[in-house]
């Protein structure tokens, strides 16, 4: 089975395999194409674990739970209930609404920016600089130290699917260990974090570095290239965007439409506990089972011309932000920014074109898709 590097496009592979292998073994993983049956693997926590730690030897799980930090999306309930509770309840949707206006000062400054200059890389003005900021002012930390962000960022979205980064993990725990106050009054999400309690249960260091951590990488990586497909897939399809001029209100389907067309996060994985079968195809327990939500989210079955970008199709059910108790805890600020930047865009911004790409300006990743760069010609009112 011919997989496609991160350099070409997965679509069309994706496609031939849900007409002709929907669910594939290769050795102990089982690799799953169709929506039906990636839904209703992550909906059963309970026979479908993320909790990959399991399968490992003590000595292999001792080593990790040493070098790495705690994060919610590889744990099983119960501890992934308690953790998500504490976390929800400092990252609520109306502290993310607060940060509205916020949001827009800053996405309307890197899109003037954007104007002055004409032609640009949209990914270092726009579509990494907004979610960056955000979330730099979000937790409490200097924007000056953005540049480190980026830097850890990057390496821990490239090794996604890789094994661990322990050495960028390490780091990035360090620096919010020293940032932790938990005497601290304020306001930012490391604090709120720091003094949240639920039935006397507390987040320790640990816990607020790696959901830090994973705000940071998934939450910034997912919106910076969130952004990015939108602008392309809208330059893709010119008509779009003079109705999203003309109809501000229409933005919202034009980035779910992205979110399904081209998911920011393509695949994700969990292991069988049990003996079972997917789509005829028999699952041992401990079987990894990769889930391509790409896939999933242009399945004919579903999504009628799923390789088609119609943001006014009726289905909207897209699994781009995953689906049962996983469900991305960052989705409404990710759509929020998104919409956002989307709306100051199209505002200043009368028309735009993309220059041509090519395989080097995809991301390098076997799990997120979007591109390093992206450059566009503008023509501004």
């Amino acid at each position: 089975m011919h997989v496609p590097t991160y350099k070409e496009e997965p679509f069309p592979w994706y496609q031939e395999m849900r007409t002709n292998s929907p669910v594939f073994r290769e050795g102990n993983i089982i690799h799953i194409f169709k929506y039906n049956d990636i839904s209703r693997i992550l909906s059963d926590h309970q026979n479908f674990s993320s909790q990959f730690r399991d399968l490992l030897g003590e000595e292999m799980a001792q080593m990790l739970n040493e070098k790495t930090t705690p994060s919610i999306i590889l744990l099983d309930p119960p501890v992934h209930t308690t953790l998500r509770n504490l976390v929800s309840d400092a990252f609520t949707p109306k502290s993310i609404e607060m940060f509205e206006p916020r949001i827009r000062e800053i996405a309307r400054k890197l899109v003037n920016e954007i104007k002055d200059r004409g032609s640009c890389d949209l990914v270092s003005i726009l579509s990494y600089q907004l979610p960056i900021t955000v979330i730099s002012e979000m937790l409490g930390v200097p924007e000056s130290d953005s540049g480190l962000f980026r830097e850890w960022s990057d390496k821990l979205a490239t090794s996604l699917g890789r094994g661990p980064d322990f050495e960028t993990n390490y780091q990035m725990a360090d620096y919010f260990y020293k940032k932790i106050d938990r005497n601290s009054e304020k306001n930012d999400l490391l604090s709120r974090l720091s003094r949240v309690e639920i039935d006397g249960r507390k987040l320790n260091d640990r816990e607020i570095a790696g959901f830090a951590i994973l705000l940071l990488v998934a939450g910034n990586e997912t919106t910076t290239n969130l952004i990015t497909n939108t602008i392309l897939s809208i330059a893709e399809n010119s008509h779009i965007y003079q109705r999203i001029r003309s109809y501000p209100s229409s933005i919202q389907w034009v980035i779910e439409e992205t979110l399904r067309y081209r998911s920011p996060v393509q695949s994700t994985r969990r292991y069988s506990k049990i003996n079972t079968e997917i789509n005829g195809v028999e699952i041992i327990k401990n079987d990894i089972l990769a889930l391509y939500l790409g896939s999933a989210n242009r399945d004919e079955d579903i999504f009628k011309d799923g390789e088609r970008f119609e943001p006014w199709r009726t289905e909207k059910r897209h699994i781009a932000f995953g689906h049962g108790i996983h469900f991305c805890i960052g989705a409404p600020l990710a759509r929020l920014e998104t919409r956002i930047a989307i709306e100051e865009f199209s505002k200043a911004i009368s028309s735009y074109s993309i220059e041509k790409l090519v395989p080097e300006d995809r991301i390098d990743s076997d799990i997120m898709y979007g591109f390093k760069k992206l450059n566009i010609n503008i023509d501004s009112n």
